[in-house]
């Protein structure tokens, strides 16, 4: 796929059945899910019936597991996003700060990540992007990924809930904060303090985040 943030349209998956067996083994996607390969020419919307498309970067690079944390439901919920719009870059600092909090001792709170983050657009995709003059809860990221759109899989949808629709671009895009707006500062100011780079972790480490329950 050529680079750019305008092609989710010509964007098809690549993987073999080869390769999508080895990473449903690997990361213990359920098979009850019924993960399978997408057609050549199959993009991932409109979805299949009863299906939704998994971008294998959710996993390797983000550090997801199916099933899906609490948290980056609530957030996707909240901003009425669908877990494939949302590119990589922008879901790995959802899980970064998920597990940031964890590492305090503390439930993540969603209003703390309001205050860090803003919801935008990145082309055909969405994003959470660092909030401009306030300082970042994480330290180095990585902020290129080759192939993430060439690389994803059909699974059953009964593992997202309901309401987690769609959203189209004529949507409104106003999250921003009030003059007023109310957050747990000093945990805010913790999770400055005590920033970590945003990078792939290994597995024991996101049982301890709760992010991974297998």
């Amino acid at each position: 796929m050529a680079p750019g943030k305008d092609n989710l349209s010509e964007s098809v998956s690549v993987r073999t059945q080869r390769q999508l067996d080895k990473f449903v083994w690997e990361y213990k996607i359920p098979l009850d899910l019924n993960p399978v390969l997408p057609s050549k020419d199959e993009i991932i919307y409109p979805f299949r019936i009863g299906k939704f498309p998994l971008y294998t970067c959710v996993c390797n690079f983000v550090n997801y597991r199916v099933l899906f944390s609490e948290f980056l439901i609530r957030v996707l919920w909240f901003f009425r996003v669908h877990l494939c719009q949302v590119n990589p870059f922008g879901l790995s600092r959802v899980s970064h700060f998920e597990i940031s909090w964890r590492a305090l001792n503390q439930r993540p709170d969603l209003d703390v990540f309001k205050y860090f983050y803003e919801f935008i657009t990145a082309g055909d995709w969405y994003t959470f992007a660092h909030r401009k003059g306030i300082p970042p809860p994480s330290g180095d990221e990585r902020s290129r990924l080759k192939n993430w759109k060439d690389n994803f899989f059909w699974l059953d949808d009964r593992c997202l809930p309901v309401e987690m629709v769609w959203r189209f671009k004529d949507q409104t895009m106003s999250f921003d904060l009030g003059e007023d707006y109310v957050f747990n500062q000093e945990l805010a100011r913790a999770l400055i303090d005590n920033k970590s780079p945003i990078r792939p972790l290994p597995e024991h480490f996101l049982l301890l985040g709760r992010i991974c329950f297998t």
